[in-house]
């Protein structure tokens, strides 16, 4: 007898619920790394799949499938599949056989069954002409977030998705319950949670990928999809570039017209394939030249044609426009706060607890700092 809907959904929130307290667990064990969670030990990563396996209402016995009637999950985003390890599974497999059934549902209407689990094993078989692959079988179809949700969770535990996989997951699960990804909530972000059981935190990063023109996400789907990263093209550069591209849009609108967003991107990827960027840090000196701008502190216009050179100029680096436009505004920042320090220590000082010798030192180190100063700014 097929279960009710409402079952199935209770099961579903159960089984989500159950899946984040072994997440958080996970955290306090210190398994936390590449911006998102994954289960490195084996134990623990055994004992989750276990708990999800108990959850999940399976046909009783595992059967032997015809590989022609098995078909990938076209909501799986995860596009790349490493050949390196791929050809150690083959190998595997050729000395072994298939350790573990995949995981697949049958389609209602169709004699085909759909991976949530083993797309990986059922690509090395393909390859190995093998003709049938054991499987266990769910009990229902699940529907299109039911699929999407299961396959988040045991991938994202299994195999580390890549961030894009990731993002390309949400966009999916937020259009399947009818948000608009351009304006979530706060109650769309604390149900996204529960069912992802990323935090808000992580949700509102991997979503910048998908704030990017077409053409951009279309050239890092590239690498994802042909499984060839091209060089230089990290995805955390779009992390990185994504608060000052929003400064350039409010302060500097005529700059994206001339040079558009996706030729940013496009000079920060070469920068980075020539090693002329060491690290994606480095582009928040970007962002602190905008923000000193915004304040009126630095000329926008000599910042405008700093950032020009630096998009036309492979050898311009963020750090070059930061010590010609901004260095000075912050260096100022630092020592009036240091002053402002300074001079609340001075005032608190009990005085009538310190040494002579200690009044001569201070009384030196200032007279030092007043010579200093008369110097530097010719007083």
């Amino acid at each position: 007898m097929q279960r009710s809907k409402a079952s199935s959904n209770r099961e579903l929130n159960n089984l989500l619920g159950m899946i984040r307290d072994i997440v958080v667990y996970s955290v306090f064990l210190g398994f936390y790394a590449k911006n998102y969670i994954f289960v490195k030990d084996s134990f623990l990563k055994n004992v989750f799949m276990e708990l999800v396996e108990k959850k999940i209402e399976y046909q009783p016995e595992i059967k032997y499938l015809s590989i022609s009637e098995i078909e990938p999950n076209r909501f799986n985003p995860r596009q790349r599949f490493n050949e390196e390890e791929e050809d150690e599974l083959i190998q595997s497999i050729i000395e072994k056989g298939i350790l573990n059934p995949i995981v697949v549902y049958k389609k209602a209407k169709e004699n085909k069954y759909v991976i949530l689990d083993g797309e990986r094993r059922f690509r090395a078989s393909k390859k190995l002409n093998i003709s049938e692959l054991p499987a266990r079988i769910l009990l229902d179809e699940p529907d299109k977030l039911e699929s999407l949700s299961l396959m988040f969770h045991i991938h994202h535990v299994q195999k580390d998705w890549t961030q894009f996989a990731i993002s390309m997951t949400l966009i999916e699960i937020i259009k399947e319950k009818g948000m608009d990804p351009k304006s979530l909530t706060r109650d769309n972000k604390r149900e996204l949670v529960k069912i992802t059981s990323l935090s808000e935190y992580k949700i509102n990063r991997f979503l910048i990928f998908q704030d990017y023109p077409d053409e951009v996400i279309q050239r890092f789907l590239k690498s994802e999809i042909e499984g060839k990263e091209e060089e230089g093209a990290d995805p955390d550069i779009l992390l990185e570039m994504y608060r000052p591209i929003r400064q350039i849009k409010t302060l500097m609108p005529g700059l994206l017209k001339k040079y558009p967003i996706a030729k940013i991107i496009d000079s920060c990827i070469k920068k980075k394939a020539k090693n002329i960027i060491k690290t994606n840090k480095d582009f928040r000196f970007i962002s602190k030249c905008l923000t000193a701008s915004k304040k009126g502190r630095i000329n926008i216009h000599k910042l405008e044609e700093e950032l020009i050179d630096f998009i036309k100029n492979i050898n311009v680096t963020p750090e070059t426009i930061y010590l010609k436009t901004a260095e000075a505004f912050f260096q100022v920042d630092s020592i009036s706060k240091s002053t402002d320090s300074l001079a609340g220590e001075i005032n608190d000082l009990n005085l009538a607890n310190i040494t002579k010798m200690d009044k001569a030192a201070i009384k030196l180190k200032m007279t030092t700092l007043i010579k200093i100063i008369k110097s530097r700014f010719g007083i």
